[in-house]
């Protein structure tokens, strides 16, 4: 490469760092959302960091119903390293937009020699409101991932693809090998990369010219290539397609594992098919003019058919167009087809879940877009003697644009109540007012959650999963009877569905209904024989019922199955420390257990001190269960700060409670009395 042209493509990289970095910097103070619990915060498999227990358990397929194990260690190592800080988890986001943005540039120049139109579309790419949702969502960091190992794979197949003046056959079988090996890390951080094969023809066409047909170059220069047949061309293909077919299978059994196709089953085809036609048209409006973004949107069921007729006709319009000028415009075939393929695997027709169209999923799709109408534009542009002049103007003009529309777009990521009640089209939008009841609930803001949940409800009457939320809502509401009514409900609608007999039981503990809880929790059981969750109710099931050594029994089960379980660490260790039963306490046990779940929070969590604490009493080490409670208070007094000033004041007031109770039990210890709990009481 001419030193002039190294220094040139160095420059452009270095501006679309800088720019990316102030776009998204920040991002790097926002916490973790609600959706990010899954995947982060609420997941022990992840937030533990890098464990053997952990990284076999990512090679597993079902878990959120989807199959992506190298998203999955991507999390625990940013776990491993930064622990719960959200600002380094959004840092490695970014981090990853930026070297994704440079591999555009650097994969498009090298692979068309056009300079100029690389750097905007990797401009337009970097800096596009679209993308605002990949970097600043945490749990998106599979699209992230995707995409930098689908354009490493990219690099690496056109440097395999190119022909240098003295031959290098093991040269070209290392680029090959690396593209493969680029390709299946990229499938196994999100499947939506199975679509590359055909991305891999399409630009043995235009514009590495493998297949040595007629078509225009423009003025750039474009490398020298392999010539190869039709033949040959679909041969070299058939291993990544082997892949793509692999990802595909293991896919559609994660979907299935975790009835992530539910929504879909209980949609008409016709609406499935409408949605899918629609979702180009908005995926195209969006791009072009970013209004309106959202963070769910809906499937499409009332649309006047004269809408739809012209949808339809712009949309095969378009691709008359991209078929009809392929030798002229090469790239408009290129670009619009690279758009409508990689977006097939996102329609949801007849697989896949409840997001019939996403902000995200035009990470790696807008590229073809991109490319359409940078180089059609800079050929257009060449016809009049200002063109070039003109078009730089309004190109800058559209990226400062572009720019201005992603920050205020980001804002909306700051406050996850602002972002969730932003819902596009509510007349339509189940998932909308699904995922801010939801929210609502998490905030306790139960009535309004109902309110929400009754909205998605509404729309969508025969949605199991929507009954089930709302299940959920009045069980946290503690109105256990109208909550055992709608997972009644659930059952009738689909009785294979296993996961709300969890939290049917759970109401039904509540109540003081032991047996018919029990029964609940076996059910689980019986269709899932490691749902730990499920041995860790039926531990509090009996525990309940004063049968403390059964309830150690299925606590200890539940451990057996995952041993990463802070929480149920403390249940247990507060049995050692305070049962009412002297032949069931050991304070040795409670102590360890209660620093080992302390150490698993990374030291943040006040009630497991307080728990150590009264560990130490039973063990009759007063001076340091003093110390222990007097820490546990002071832990969740700043910390009870900390949630007020937030506006959690629900969180506050519960970690007020604690520091109060840690008042009191510190009198106790400094009179040398542990405390003991109280027998339940028989019925």
């Amino acid at each position: 490469m001419p030193q002039k042209d190294c220094g040139r493509k160095f420059a452009v990289c270095l501006l679309l760092a800088i720019g990316t970095i102030a776009l998204y910097f920040p991002a790097l103070h926002f916490n973790f959302v609600n959706v990010d619990d899954v995947y982060v915060t609420a997941n022990p498999n992840v937030n533990h960091g890098l464990t053997g227990h952990g990284l076999a358990w990512a090679f597993q397929a079902g878990y959120a119903g989807n199959w992506h194990p190298v998203t999955w260690i991507s999390h625990m190592a940013d776990a491993q390293v930064f622990g719960a800080r959200a600002g380094w988890h959004h840092a490695m986001n970014l981090l990853l937009h930026v070297l994704n943005s440079m591999l555009v540039f650097l994969v498009l120049s090298r692979m068309t020699g056009a300079f100029w139109r690389s750097a905007a579309v990797a401009a337009f790419f970097a800096w596009h409101p679209l993308q605002v949702e990949p970097v600043a969502w945490i749990a998106d960091r599979k699209d992230l991932l995707c995409g930098f190992f689908g354009l490493l794979a990219l690099w690496s197949y056109v440097r395999y693809a190119e022909n240098p003046k003295e031959p290098a056959p093991i040269n070209r079988k290392l680029f090959y090998i690396l593209a493969l090996v680029f390709f299946t890390i990229g499938l196994m951080a999100k499947p939506m990369l199975v679509t590359l094969p055909f991305i891999l023809l399409l630009i043995d066409w235009w514009p590495l010219q493998r297949l040595g047909l007629p078509v225009a170059t423009g003025e750039q220069a474009v490398p020298q290539v392999r010539p190869a047949s039709v033949v040959s061309l679909l041969i070299e293909k058939i291993p990544f397609f082997l892949l793509s077919i692999a990802s595909g299978v293991i896919t559609l059994v994660a979907e299935h594992s975790e009835e992530a196709m539910s929504v879909v089953a209980h949609l008409p085809l016709k609406t499935r098919f409408v949605t899918a036609v629609v979702a180009y048209f908005r995926y195209i409006e969006k791009l072009v003019w970013p209004a309106d973004l959202g963070a769910s949107y809906p499937y499409i069921y009332n649309l006047p058919k004269w809408q739809l007729a012209a949808i339809a006709l712009l949309l095969v319009g378009i691709t008359y167009i991209a078929i009809n000028v392929r030798k002229s415009r090469p790239y408009w075939t290129v670009g619009w087809f690279w758009f409508v393929v990689m977006l097939i695997p996102t329609l949801n027709v007849l697989h896949t879940g409840a997001q019939p169209l996403a902000d995200r999923y035009m990470y790696l799709s807008s590229l073809g877009l991109l490319i359409l109408i940078c180089w059609d534009a800079t050929d257009l542009a060449a016809q009049w003697p200002s063109g070039r002049l003109a078009l730089s103007a309004v190109g800058a003009l559209a990226l400062v644009g572009c720019f201005v529309a992603s920050s205020m777009q980001l804002q909306y990521w700051r406050n996850e109540g602002k972002l969730l009640s932003r819902i596009a089209d509510p007349n339509s939008n189940f998932a909308g007012h699904a995922s801010y009841a939801s929210f609502l609930a998490g905030a306790k803001q139960f009535s309004e959650a109902e309110a929400e949940c009754e909205k998605a409800i509404t729309i969508m009457p025969n949605y199991p999963v929507l009954q089930a939320e709302m299940g959920d809502i009045l069980l946290s509401e503690g109105k256990y009877d109208a909550a055992i009514q709608r997972f009644q409900t659930v059952q009738k609608m689909e009785p294979r569905m296993v996961n709300i007999h969890l939290p049917w039981g759970r109401a039904l503990l509540a109540q003081k209904k032991i047996e018919p809880a029990m029964a609940e929790f076996q059910t689980v059981i019986k269709a899932e024989p490691k749902n730990f969750e499920a041995y860790n109710y039926l531990g509090q099931a009996f525990a309940s019922m004063g049968r403390t050594g059964t309830a150690i029994e299925e606590y200890q089960r539940s451990l057996t199955m995952q041993p990463n379980q802070p929480d149920l660490l403390n249940n247990l260790a507060w049995i050692y420390a305070t049962d009412p039963h002297p032949e069931f306490r050991n304070g040795t046990n409670a102590v360890r257990l209660a620093q080992a779940a302390f150490a698993m929070t990374r030291n943040t969590q006040p009630i497991f001190l307080g728990t150590m604490a009264a560990g130490y009493a039973e063990a009759g080490h007063f001076d340091d269960a003093v110390m222990g409670a007097q820490k546990a208070h002071d832990m969740a007094v700043a910390d009870a700060d900390v949630a007020e000033k937030a506006g959690r004041t629900a969180v506050a007031h519960n970690l007020q409670a604690l520091a109060d109770r840690e008042i009191k039990l510190m009198q106790l210890y400094k009179s040398h009395k542990p405390f003991r709990d109280q027998p339940p009481a028989k019925n």
